[in-house]
């Protein structure tokens, strides 16, 4: 009678097992996929703080002057502009 009950208990504590182990299986799935996550999503935000850094710098009217005299030849009034031509090195 003790063996059947020891036997029984043991067969029950294997059966609980074996019904936890998918939960225990999916509770690691779903923390290392957060973790993925996590980190994505601090990627995500640094990135995007850098970004508004570039905006800012980019509308300033002290960078945009600088792109409209170096990209468009742009000059100031009384100033007088030059432009050197020559060969380029190669």
């Amino acid at each position: 009678m003790k063996k059947m009950g020891l036997g029984l208990f043991f067969l029950l504590v294997c059966y609980f097992i074996f019904l936890i182990r998918q939960d225990i299986i999916d509770n690691l799935s779903l923390k290392r996929e957060t973790q993925g996550v996590s980190t994505g999503l601090n990627f995500q935000q640094d990135l995007s703080k850098d970004l508004r850094w570039k905006l800012q710098v980019l509308t300033t009217s002290q960078y945009i002057e600088e792109l409209a005299r170096t990209r468009l030849g742009f000059v100031k009034k009384g100033e007088t502009a030059y432009k050197v031509v020559g060969r380029e090195d190669k």
